[in-house]
């Protein structure tokens, strides 16, 4: 083992002794020490772990987790008072808001996560944000037992429904828990906006605090860029994968645990906000969740706990289909076709940079992946057509470490299985190729179809050209937002305040 990964993982625990038992099903609440100073070594990601301090303190009145109410997440924001007006009873708390996945064109579905009271006792119903009746979800589901589903069906297309989720009180009243909005699959010729935002990089932490504070510059990234994301009125929202980040356990590695996963999970869910409440939320895998395919069978612990606390679409949900495990789909909105896809999983060697770097060429979908790939572009109808990856499936950067790593966007657009997928884009008019992993801004045009970073949503790691081989870039923390209508596509570059970086559109 590495001596760097030994010195990390004896530094976290030795600062933290929750036991595991003691992380199921809710951790106890308490302070925790800081994290250490994070950053770059050699052109290799590279942190501290979490040091000083020792976990403390008994359980909050605010619910073993430290979850918050959500009432007034449908537009006005605020916390610790219910949804319709009265208090919320002690007994009954969320951790963070309730998630919006999946939507489809006659429904979407519903996710929370409960750190106080039984799941069973919430009850979920949804209108016309217009107005009208309410109408309780049709299925109900318990997949873990502080994790409630709900599934709407029946619903309009193209159209802004809004939600609540409430428990009965003890003179038999509805008390309100948690508010929101979503928006049905949009049918071609609506115009829609959609956000894209990647690396997170959210750590677990030893408990899940209360509220919304914060502890360093990822969590801090994180709630800025979501509020500003909320605020766009965007459709949904795309996370281009390093959702999380487990540098404490080692480089890439996955947590020795899922309970660490879970906790990682549920920090970032809390960082967005009420966001989640009102913007679904669709997820790409990225080196850093766990689920890379050279961890082998330790892949289970972070897939397991992505399916409960962020889950997305299943085979069935869109026509298009996708993977049992969520971890590659397709779905159309409006005139554009999205993509997703997950080059971490199926590529079987590890890539670590200096330490073990592999080759650019190793990098692949995996045979069902790409054939599964090569029938959803052959049957595509729609105008607009993006793929959606964490990085692409090779690489071209500024050495041949960075390159091994997957870095350089469309430098390496003809290098490995990229050359492949490139010529699939070329052939399927593939218009966008959306990804991350390189913490920065950029946009490069190979052959008319744009290689499109957005930015880094919480990684405090800003590659420059030395790594990442780009001439025209930009190192500032934010999202991008995309407006897509029949005639145009137009792609902004938002840092976090609002300034717009860089404007691109396509057309006819």
């Amino acid at each position: 083992m590495r001596l760097w990964k030994i010195a990390a993982l004896v530094a976290f625990l030795g600062c933290s002794r929750t036991s595991l038992e003691q992380l199921e099903p809710f951790p106890y609440q308490g302070a925790t020490g800081g994290d250490g100073a994070t950053g770059p070594t050699g052109g290799r990601e590279t942190g501290g772990a979490p040091t000083g301090g020792t976990v403390t303190g008994g359980i909050s009145a605010g619910g073993s987790l430290g979850g918050v109410s959500t009432g007034g997440v449908s537009g006005v924001g605020g916390s610790g008072t219910g949804a319709f007006g009265g208090a919320v009873p002690p007994a009954y708390s969320l951790v963070g808001a309730p998630l919006v996945f999946a939507p489809t064109r006659d429904g979407f579905r519903l996710n929370a996560v409960v750190a106080s009271g039984q799941p069973e006792a919430l009850h979920a119903s949804v209108r016309d944000a217009r107005g009208g009746s309410w109408i309780e979800g049709t299925e109900i589901e318990f997949p873990a037992s502080d994790v409630v589903n709900w599934t709407f069906q029946g619903l309009a297309p193209g159209t802004a429904y809004e939600y609540r989720i409430v428990v009965q009180d003890h003179e038999g009243g509805e008390v309100g828990i948690a508010t929101g909005r979503a928006t049905t699959e949009r049918p071609p010729g609506q115009e829609f906006s959609f956000a894209l935002l990647t690396d997170s990089h959210i750590p677990p932490r030893s408990y899940v605090p209360l509220g919304l504070d914060t502890q360093d510059t990822m969590e801090q990234t994180l709630l800025a860029v979501s509020q500003e994301v909320a605020a766009g009125n965007p459709d949904f929202m795309v996370n281009l994968g390093d959702m999380l980040d487990f540098h404490m356990f080692g480089f890439n590695d996955p947590p020795p645990d899922g309970a660490w996963t879970r906790l990682a999970y549920l920090n970032y869910r809390r960082l967005f906000g009420s966001t989640l409440a009102v913007t679904p939320h669709f997820a790409v895998i990225g080196n850093w969740d766990g689920e890379n395919g050279c961890n082998g069978d330790a892949i289970q612990r972070s897939l397991s706990q992505r399916l409960l606390y962020v889950p997305g679409p299943n085979p069935s949900t869109y026509p298009e289909g996708g993977s049992m495990n969520q971890d590659y789909y397709a779905f159309t909105w409006g005139d554009a076709l999205f993509v997703v896809l997950n080059v971490m999983t199926y590529t079987p060697t590890c890539h670590y940079l200096s330490y073990d770097p592999g080759v650019a060429d190793d990098w692949t979908l995996g045979s069902a992946q790409l054939a599964w790939l090569r029938q959803t572009l052959g049957n595509a109808t729609s105008k607009w057509r993006f793929l959606l990856i964490h990085h692409v499936v090779g690489g071209a950067a500024g050495d041949q470490a960075n390159s091994a790593y997957g870095r350089g966007g469309g430098q390496a657009a003809h290098v490995g299985e990229q050359a492949v997928i490139h010529d699939l884009m070329l052939e399927h008019g593939v218009q966008i190729f959306f990804y991350g992993h390189d913490h920065v801004f950029t946009d490069m045009v190979v052959n008319d179809i744009h290689y499109t970073l957005p930015g880094s949503a919480g990684a405090p790691w800003k590659f420059t050209s030395v790594e990442t081989g780009y001439s025209e870039y930009w190192p500032d923390s934010g999202h991008a937002r995309v407006h897509v209508s029949p005639e145009r596509v137009q792609v902004d570059f938002l840092a976090l305040g609002g300034a717009v970086l860089k404007s691109y559109s396509i057309t006819e």
